[in-house]
């Protein structure tokens, strides 16, 4: 079963949630399933070649963890926010608008654990992706991300 770490270096999550418009002040907390895919399948588009992490291992990989639901382990976290104007250029005026980043503090790791078997080529392919995952949610959402042993 495999489980995947996440650290915030900057001590911060920043998503939004699917729906949802950036200024509402929601974040998406625990971060979805179909986000956590998106990012292990934007990174091996990204950051792996097909040597490393053959499209056919990719895709078996992608429809076993999407298959099974997601369990967490949630560190401590609360809620924060900052507040700024960004320059809306209209034309000759120049306007301001208010934009909040709303995002998560988080006080430790957070754990994903997915109740499958992955074949080797599988659990390779997975820690490579967690190895060169750089960020979640939005770009200033650095990560760390590391595949631990089986439980």
């Amino acid at each position: 079963m495999p489980v995947i770490e996440l650290r915030f270096p900057a001590g911060r999550f920043h998503a939004t949630p699917w729906g949802r418009h950036v200024n509402e002040g929601a974040v998406e907390w625990p971060p979805s399933p179909w986000r956590i895919l998106r990012a292990l399948l934007a990174t091996w588009h990204l950051k792996t070649t097909r040597e490393e992490a053959p499209a056919t291992v990719m895709r078996k990989l992608i429809e076993n963890l999407a298959q099974q639901p997601l369990a967490y382990q949630l560190p401590p976290v609360s809620l924060g926010h900052t507040r700024h104007y960004m320059p809306v250029i209209e034309g000759i005026n120049q306007k301001t608008a208010k934009v909040f980043d709303t995002f998560i503090h988080s006080a430790g790791p957070l754990r994903m654990k997915w109740n499958v078997s992955l074949a080797s080529d599988q659990r390779r392919v997975l820690a490579l992706l967690c190895e060169r995952l750089s960020y979640l949610g939005r770009a200033e959402s650095l990560v760390e991300a590391s595949l631990l042993a089986d439980e």
